[in-house]
């Protein structure tokens, strides 16, 4: 990405990436994919590089000074980006809705001048869509199944995911009833859980194994593992997914 910020910088409108510790760690392809989908649709990528981690394993665990110090941080680079123009995108979940809400709820540093500008991808595109924006596609003939993630339940934001998805030609997108994945960011990982965490889950894991679709789809970078250490299905973001459908013969 390093490499392609000149070239990024050619685009008429900008956005600045939040890419978070999974594309920086676990799932750069992610990252790539927001930049086929961005280019596409005229928007040229900006890393905000020097971010830190959004902090949500930090408030998961109790570590609430670390994750204030990361949430000021990220703040006033935010602020920087927004000032600039920038309006900043995430394509984790769970990072937008600590990014947006968690910083001042519940870590209280005030980010009321930035809260605005910051959006979880699926809402950004939407919107860009709607003006007109969105590319051509290509058809993905495919039955897949689309599991919610339980925080973007919670805040409203699911169906921007869905109607992105129905945007996509021949995608039959099967809408699965909202059950908890089980996983619950850092909860399931730890060997006393392990147990609790698999009976939450079993509901949704019963729902995808009976739907004989070809893949899921999901937001969140732990209930993608969850889904796909308990289930058949590679489970991708729609990030990807969209990017899948971008007509190559786009500008």
């Amino acid at each position: 990405m390093k490499s392609q910020t000149a070239a990024q910088a050619e685009y008429p409108k900008q956005v600045s990436y939040f890419h978070g510790c999974y594309v920086n760690f676990n799932n750069p392809q992610l990252g790539k994919d927001l930049v086929t989908v961005m280019n596409a649709m005229g928007y040229g990528v900006q890393l905000l590089e020097k971010h830190k981690c959004c902090g949500v394993p930090l408030i998961a665990n109790g570590f609430y000074d670390k994750a204030r110090r990361n949430a000021t941080a990220n703040t006033a680079m935010i602020a920087d980006s927004v000032a600039d123009e920038r309006p900043v995108i995430a394509t984790s979940s769970s990072c937008a809705l600590t990014l947006k809400e968690e910083y001042p709820h519940v870590l209280g540093v005030d980010n009321q001048h930035v809260a605005g500008q910051i959006s979880f991808v699926t809402r950004f595109l939407l919107k860009a869509a709607m003006n007109g924006e969105m590319p051509k596609l290509k058809p993905i003939n495919k039955r897949v199944v689309y599991h919610t993630p339980c925080h973007l339940e919670r805040s409203g934001n699911a169906m921007f995911t869905i109607e992105l998805l129905r945007m996509i030609p021949g995608l039959d997108v099967v809408v699965l009833d909202s059950e908890c994945c089980g996983l619950a960011g850092t909860y399931g990982f730890k060997t006393e859980n392990y147990q609790t965490s698999i009976a939450i889950g079993s509901g949704l894991f019963a729902q995808i194994k009976a739907a004989e679709a070809d893949f899921a789809i999901t937001d969140c970078e732990t209930c993608k593992w969850q889904i796909e250490e308990n289930t058949p299905l590679e489970a991708l973001h729609p990030v990807s997914v969209l990017a899948m459908a971008v007509d190559d013969a786009n500008p």
